[in-house]
């Protein structure tokens, strides 16, 4: 951005983006001025250099201390809820389409809990252990079955056996693990 390298552009500025109107307290109620009748204001009465306004709408509106520290504190606390919703990800409920709403996308939990996770790691620490156990046969079945995704029907065709038959071989192949993990 280019700043103005004279006060003559500065001043210009200040003018542009002056408020419209400013609105200082005057016996108990709010006076309306101009920008313009403010400046002068502001020179012929140096007490106003110490009062407190707030930007509203395009004006300015004298306020008394504590107005201004509470505003200012509001919107320092607005900005950290934001910042904090962001990082959280956090969704705000009437953001969601009303049609399409269901309350388990919403308020279900994806990530599994702590010990959900801790114990399916145990599981399968103990599971790489008992796999190379087995014979050459039974872990190519659990390949073909788990790795590789393919039906039982699928199976049967394979080994030449039916469905059930390939059911009953993994039901014992399971069983089979199950012992050797001691669970």
């Amino acid at each position: 951005m280019d700043f103005p390298e004279n006060s003559d552009e500065t001043e210009d500025l200040q003018v542009k983006y002056a408020p419209k109107k400013v609105f200082i307290i005057k016996a108990g109620g709010y006076q309306e001025l101009t920008y313009e009748a403010y400046c002068a204001l502001c020179e012929s009465d140096s007490s106003y250099k110490d009062k407190r306004f707030l930007p509203l709408h395009g004006m300015l509106m004298e306020v008394t201390e504590d107005d201004f520290k509470e505003f200012y504190r509001n919107q320092r606390r607005q900005k950290y809820l934001e910042e904090r919703s962001i990082n959280n990800q956090d969704i705000s409920i009437d953001m969601l389409p009303t049609q399409e709403f269901r309350d388990r996308d919403v308020l279900f939990d994806s990530d599994q809990d702590v010990a959900e996770k801790v114990l399916n790691n145990i599981f399968l620490d103990k599971l790489r252990e008992v796999l190379p156990l087995l014979d050459a046969e039974d872990q190519k079945l659990l390949w073909l079955r788990h790795g590789q995704e393919l039906s039982e029907q699928k199976l049967g065709e394979i080994y030449g056996v039916s469905q059930q038959a390939i059911s009953k071989r993994l039901r014992k192949l399971y069983d089979k693990i199950k012992k050797m993990m001691e669970i």
